[in-house]
């Protein structure tokens, strides 16, 4: 997706938001995910999401730095996340949650609900 600064008469405004996945290993996977999460661009998230979300993964880090606002569609999204996962029987984790995520983690109490580290080899190392 695109940002596109000031919305002219009619226009909807499109937010910046990019998701890119990884694996790392065999069965392990880091969804790295980036810009506005918010309703705009949920359904783009929940894609690249369910996709890694599935076997054969068995571990699917979500790396969270580069999100510079999430809103309670961005947190809809983790929390399908984290449905999905206990479904299938996949570690799920959050990596690199700054402010715009951390803000919204702690404020609806979901926070305690999702395994959290700083980094993706601090995740790897415990995982």
């Amino acid at each position: 997706m695109t940002s596109h600064p000031e919305p002219r008469d009619g226009e909807m405004i499109r937010t910046t938001f990019d998701a890119v996945t990884e694996e790392l290993t065999p069965g392990v996977l880091l969804v790295r995910l980036s810009g506005e999460i918010d309703i705009a661009s949920t359904d783009f998230a929940a894609e690249a999401i369910r996709a890694a979300v599935a076997p054969p993964a068995r571990l699917v880090l979500i790396e969270l730095s580069a999100v510079t606002f999430c809103s309670s569609a961005g947190l809809g999204n983790l929390v399908e996340a984290r449905n999905l996962a206990g479904e299938q029987n996949i570690t799920l984790a959050l990596v690199g949650v700054g402010r715009p995520v951390d803000r919204p983690l702690s404020v609806t109490g979901l926070g305690g609900q999702f395994r959290i580290y700083s980094t993706v080899a601090e995740a790897l190392a415990e995982l």
